[in-house]
């Protein structure tokens, strides 16, 4: 009789604790909305191998690494509300590591976008974002770009902070 109180005591908790927790995923239909607000680097990946900063070494982690300058992985994305015709506003800004005659927190990159599909991030004058990830915390794109004269794509990790 013991035996089967435990059985119908343990098994319910067994099955809880090996739900899945989806409580930080979002919907595709909410994506511009989970898409708002600040974000900050956590990782730059290339495709390709590439020397950015001319020391002869070639890599393919540019935030892990010194191929970019730390006052460049130190800067937070914006992306706010959609406004006229759709379009949102994008911006870069310095934050507390400065470049060269740049203020801290001063804007360095404004631009417009639109979120095409649910999936693509446009742009009128930088490249297009494709997102491979976006959680309530954690948006993962990829774009294409031409670094130390390579065409690679580049996948950068943001948390929204």
């Amino acid at each position: 009789m013991k035996l089967n109180a435990i059985i119908l005591l343990v098994f319910p908790m067994l099955l809880l604790s090996s739900c899945k927790n989806d409580d930080d995923a979002v919907a595709e239909s909410d994506r511009s909305q989970a898409l708002l607000g600040q974000w900050e680097y956590t990782a730059i990946m290339t495709d390709k191998a590439v020397d950015i900063n001319g020391d002869g070494t070639v890599n393919i982690d540019l935030f892990n690494t010194q191929e970019i300058r730390q006052c460049l992985k130190d800067n937070l994305t914006f992306f706010t509300e959609m406004g006229e015709m759709g379009k949102g506003a994008y911006a870069i800004n310095e934050n507390g590591l400065a470049c060269d005659e740049q203020d801290p927190f001063s804007t360095i990159e404004e631009d417009s976008y639109e979120l095409k599909n649910n999936s693509t991030i446009e742009f009128e004058i930088r490249n297009e974002m494709r997102i491979q990830e976006l959680t309530k915390t954690r948006l993962v794109v990829e774009t294409n770009d031409n670094l130390g004269d390579e065409d690679v794509i580049v996948t950068i990790t943001f948390k929204k902070s």
